[in-house]
C-alpha cells in the first residue's frame, strides 16, 4: 500500500487506528491474503471496504466464510463476498439465515447470483423496499420482480433515481412495455450516458430510416453485446447508408 494511499485511507477513517495491530489487523490481514490470494485484492479491501476490520474474525468472519464453502461456493464468489460486502460481518445465526433465505430462492452457491442475491436481500427493509416501489410505479407486479431478481439480483440494489431514469427512457422515449423491461433487467444496471443513449440512439435512427424491424429486437440483443459486435452488427453495417450514423453513436448528434 502506497504511502499516499495510506494517509488518504487513514485521513478519512482514522478509527482504523484504533484497531489492535497484534489482535486485530494483522490477524485479518494473513486471513484475508489467504483467501483473496492477490496482494492487490488485500489493497482495495485495506482502501474500499475496510469495514471488515471492525468484524470478529474468529466468531463471525471465519465460520460465515467456512459455511459457504461448505456449500460449495467457489474461490471467486467467496472473493467477491470478501472485497465487496461486508455481509461477513453477520453474526453466524444472522449470516445463516441469510444464506438460507438465498437457497429459497432457488439461487446456486456454486454462481456469483448467490452472493448478489445476499447482498440485496440482506437490505430487504432499506435499498429493496425503494426499488420494489419504483418499479411498481411502471406497473411491475410481484411475479415481473421475482422473476427480474432472479435473473439479476443487481436490480434490487440500484438507486430510486436510476430505476426511474432509465424506465422513463425505455418506456416514455423507446417506447418499449414496462413488462418488456422487466424480462431483461440487467439492462437496469447499464450507464444511460455510456451506454444505453448511445446504443439506442443508433438503433432509433435505422429504425426510422427502415434499415431495421423493431419488432425484431429485443435489449439483450442491443445491450449485452460488445462493443466490437455492436459497431459491425449495427453501425459499420449500415455506415453506406447512414454515413452520419458514426457521428449519432458517438453523441455528435441528438436523436431524443
Amino acid at each position: 500500500m502506497s504511502r499516499l494511499d495510506l494517509a488518504n485511507k487513514l485521513s478519512h477513517d482514522p478509527w482504523f487506528m484504533s484497531r489492535s495491530l497484534e489482535k486485530r489487523i494483522v490477524p485479518m490481514c494473513s486471513f484475508l491474503k489467504s483467501v483473496v490470494l492477490c496482494d492487490d485484492k488485500l489493497v482495495y479491501i485495506l482502501k474500499h471496504k475496510s469495514c471488515i476490520f471492525s468484524g470478529n474474525l474468529s466468531k463471525n468472519v471465519i465460520p460465515n466464510v467456512e459455511l459457504v464453502r461448505k456449500l460449495g461456493m467457489p474461490q471467486s464468489c467467496i472473493v467477491l463476498l470478501l472485497t465487496r460486502y461486508p455481509i461477513v460481518l453477520r453474526k453466524p445465526e444472522l449470516f445463516s439465515q441469510l444464506v438460507a433465505e438465498v437457497e429459497q430462492w432457488g439461487f446456486d452457491s456454486r454462481k456469483s447470483s448467490f452472493v448478489l442475491a445476499m447482498n440485496a436481500l440482506c437490505r430487504k427493509e432499506t435499498t429493496w423496499k425503494r426499488c420494489d416501489q419504483a418499479y411498481r410505479r411502471w406497473g411491475w407486479s410481484d411475479n415481473d420482480i421475482v422473476a427480474a431478481f432472479k435473473m439479476d439480483p443487481l436490480c434490487m440494489i440500484l438507486s430510486e433515481k436510476k430505476i426511474m431514469a432509465t424506465m422513463d427512457f425505455f418506456v416514455n422515449k423507446m417506447g418499449w412495455q414496462s413488462h418488456t423491461v422487466a424480462k431483461y433487467p440487467h439492462v437496469l444496471s447499464y450507464s444511460l450516458k455510456k451506454k444505453i443513449f448511445p446504443r439506442f440512439s443508433v438503433v432509433r435512427v435505422l429504425v426510422l430510416k427502415g434499415l431495421i424491424e423493431e419488432h425484431k429486437l429485443n435489449l439483450g440483443s442491443v445491450i449485452s453485446v460488445s462493443e466490437g459486435y455492436f459497431l459491425n452488427r449495427f453501425v459499420n453495417k449500415y455506415l453506406n447508408q447512414v454515413p452520419q450514423l458514426l457521428d449519432v453513436y458517438q453523441g455528435k448528434m441528438a436523436t431524443f
